[in-house]
């Protein structure tokens, strides 16, 4: 018997407190449907190349509907949120109960303007629309936030182990794995939940930081001893979603043995909580001033750019580091990897190629991103509605969508500026456009751990700075209404 598996993603990241919502034209730029979904993600590291690859492996037949993404940033529109998933149930109950099972990728902290947990409310609708027993595997960010509620309506939940997150198309080959086996009836998997009552910050959240990387390998570990099935799952959360279920939470899915799933959840979970103090400041964190200084006084003798790291930076668009290195130009060679500003874009393109254009850059979204820098700059190259294939570790093979994107030369300072909002998390910024890493002095990123999967061991150091922007590494700063005391 070959077994039909229906393939859904609705995925974003909310940062709740930054002031703009994200709407269905964001998604609609980064969505397929029907075979442009196996087309796009064929051979990719993200979940739902994973499921294909377990798919293809298994003979199973792959009925994919939908994959919809918001990309990071404020509140997702609530209007997009419903309309994709009244799609996504329309389109489950055209195929008339001829499915086996459900692969489904959410990310487990998208917020909207009228739902805390959204990624719920699309679990319960697929969840209703195919019955109570239909298995339904469900694939989230390592970063999600979740409760008992929030993953009640899948048959067993899994997540990323690693951030950077290297390991997506890992992932989506775990949660079809056991798909598969249930269907088999190899396996009846059942699934526990726990939560040590924290919240990490993001650039805490790093599984390469001590005693954070202890802790994951514990999961690991956890997941392939013995002859029972196992797989244990530890989520950072992501602590800029002001909800109820903020927080750190493990997850353990065991084969029909519900008192072992609780006591592997349990088990982890205290040992989080055992490690609250030393997971809450694995590394130090700069001010903006001192952190300059110092990433300057080792760029001196490197032979390796520096990276400053801007992580409080939610949208891409902050212009602390901006300001601060632009007055090191003269001495430094400094590169700006996508910084999103969709009007300076414009500006640039229209005057062209080769052309000097007079421009107000970045600190558009919102307030705290602070004020745009004004400058004068040559618009070095030119790309028209620019995507690629990743090729880093973490987005090898996936596309990577820009938007019309120009590199400007400010002084020498060299900034690729992006109409679509992306991290620069690993070379690709760099090699798009003919430019060398290693040629840097100083690198400013705005990303929070994915970077280290290129950057660190590459970078003479990673010097983390703190601006006032809707990130920052000290949460008490944020004014939380949600998230439980």
């Amino acid at each position: 018997m070959t077994f039909r598996i229906a393939l859904l993603g609705l995925h974003m990241e909310c940062a709740t407190f930054l002031p703009h919502v994200t709407g269905r034209e964001v998604f609609e730029a980064r969505t397929v449907r029907g075979d442009d979904v196996i087309a796009t993600f064929q051979n990719s590291n993200t979940v739902m190349g994973g499921f294909l690859k377990t798919i293809d492996a298994a003979g199973a037949e792959a009925v994919p509907i939908l994959h919809a993404d918001g990309g990071a940033a404020g509140l997702a529109d609530q209007g997009a949120i419903s309309s994709y998933r009244h799609e996504i149930v329309d389109a489950l109950k055209s195929l008339d109960g001829s499915l086996d099972g459900v692969l489904l990728h959410l990310h487990g902290a998208m917020v909207t303007q009228d739902e805390l947990d959204p990624d719920a409310t699309t679990l319960d609708a697929i969840r209703d629309t195919v019955g109570p027993y239909l298995p339904i595997m469900l694939a989230l960010d390592y970063h999600a936030n979740l409760d008992a509620t929030s993953i009640a309506g899948a048959t067993a939940a899994f997540g990323y182990r690693y951030s950077p997150h290297i390991d997506m198309g890992a992932t989506g080959e775990r949660a079809a794995r056991c798909l598969i086996q249930t269907l088999a009836g190899d396996i009846r998997p059942v699934m526990a939940i726990a939560r040590p009552g924290l919240i990490l910050p993001s650039i805490f959240s790093a599984t390469d930081l001590a005693p954070l990387a202890g802790l994951v390998d514990k999961a690991r570990r956890h997941s392939n001893e013995g002859s029972v099935y196992t797989d244990v799952s530890l989520f950072a959360g992501f602590a800029y979603a002001d909800v109820p279920n903020c927080g750190v939470s493990v997850v353990a899915v065991v084969d029909d043995t519900a008192v072992e799933a609780q006591g592997l959840a349990d088990a982890l979970s205290l040992d989080v909580a055992r490690n609250r103090d030393a997971l809450s400041a694995p590394v130090p964190v700069y001010g903006l001033n001192d952190g300059i200084e110092r990433a300057v006084k080792i760029a001196q003798d490197a032979d390796r750019p520096v990276v400053v790291l801007e992580h409080a930076d939610r949208a891409n668009d902050s212009t602390y580091g901006l300001a601060a290195l632009l007055a090191m130009s003269d001495r430094m060679r400094v590169a700006v990897p996508f910084l999103w500003d969709p009007e300076a874009v414009a500006k640039a393109m229209a005057a062209g190629q080769g052309a000097e254009v007079s421009l107000m850059l970045g600190g558009h979204s919102a307030p705290l991103a602070g004020a745009p820098v004004q400058v004068v700059a040559c618009v070095e190259d030119v790309r028209a509605d620019f995507t690629y294939r990743g090729t880093g570790e973490m987005r090898a093979g996936s596309t990577v969508h820009l938007g019309d994107t120009v590199l400007l030369d400010v002084h020498g300072m060299k900034i690729s500026v992006t109409s679509l909002s992306h991290s620069a998390i690993d070379f690709d910024p760099f090699l798009q456009f003919g430019l060398d890493p290693a040629e840097f002095d100083i690198v400013l990123l705005r990303s929070k751990t994915h970077f280290r999967a290129a950057w660190e061991g590459f970078a003479a150091e990673i010097v983390i700075v703190d601006t006032p922007d809707y990130g920052p590494a000290d949460i008490s700063k944020l004014p939380f209404q949600h998230a439980r005391p």
